[in-house]
């Protein structure tokens, strides 16, 4: 069997006093050290993207280093925010879909586990909490867009889908007809909630989970949790982002 550690964490861009948080999600990403993460709300003016993957490289010496591909909203200045991934393990392709409504999109990259090909997909789903049938349709976007491959290859699809897992939404509901949750499969419930932390002062809609990792039937999930998840030991309202992040370990027959 061969194995791959995937992960997910919204940044919350440069929101929330970044220049506390920054040192934080380094360190717990150099912790956790994923094979491939997802991050949404990137800026790009600052490219923190880069930025990121420059300083826990740094810390892996003679260890595989990360590499980083962005995908830029439409619509909107390039420069503003989009989603990225982060790879310590090589990536064959890269293709970008536009979600075709509210600036959202979503990246595939190829990915080899135990020589075996699989797809991971990033993205992050539109906002506010009262949007659900455009996250719905969204999702049909997507789901639409990967079922034309006919490779079928097993997937995972992960990201920010801004969407309540209790009581579950229709794009939940959407994907867990199709798909597995990591963390449920795991734990036989959805965490408690992935957002928000005491870094969010300026939004006021309710704490619950919103962040997925979705697999396919090929995965054995070994295991799931949460991520990005420890406060600051200075000061226990900074954490690396106003969301938490989830990681998942995989397991693929070769």
């Amino acid at each position: 069997m061969a194995e791959v550690k995937v992960a997910t964490l919204n940044l919350f861009n440069r929101m929330g006093q970044w220049g506390l948080r920054a040192p934080l999600v380094i360190d717990q990403l150099e912790e956790l050290l994923p094979d491939v993460i997802g991050l949404q709300e990137v800026d790009m003016v600052l490219d923190q993207g880069i930025w990121i993957s420059k300083q826990v490289n740094i810390r892996l010496p003679g260890q595989p280093h990360y590499r980083i591909k962005h995908a830029v909203n439409p619509d909107q200045r390039a420069s503003f925010h989009g989603i990225a991934t982060m790879s310590r393990i090589g990536f064959e392709s890269h293709e970008i879909l536009d979600l075709m409504t509210f600036e959202r999109i979503a990246q595939r990259m190829e990915f080899r586990c135990g020589g075996k090909p699989f797809y991971l997909v990033n993205t992050h789903l539109h906002f506010p909490p009262e949007s659900q049938q455009e996250r719905v349709d969204q999702l049909n976007y997507l789901l639409a867009w990967l079922d034309r491959d006919a490779r079928k290859l097993p997937a995972v699809i992960l990201g920010d889908f801004n969407a309540y897992a209790a009581p579950p939404e229709p794009a939940v509901l959407l994907m867990k007809a199709r798909y597995r949750s990591a963390h449920e499969a795991v734990h036989g419930r959805e965490p408690e909630k992935t957002w928000t932390t005491p870094v969010n002062t300026y939004d006021l809609s309710a704490h619950g989970t919103l962040d997925y990792i979705f697999v396919s039937k090929e995965w054995r999930i070994k295991d799931a949790g949460l991520a990005f998840d420890k406060p600051a030991p200075h000061d226990a309202n900074v954490y690396p982002s106003d969301h938490l992040g989830l990681y998942a370990v995989l397991e693929l027959d070769a």
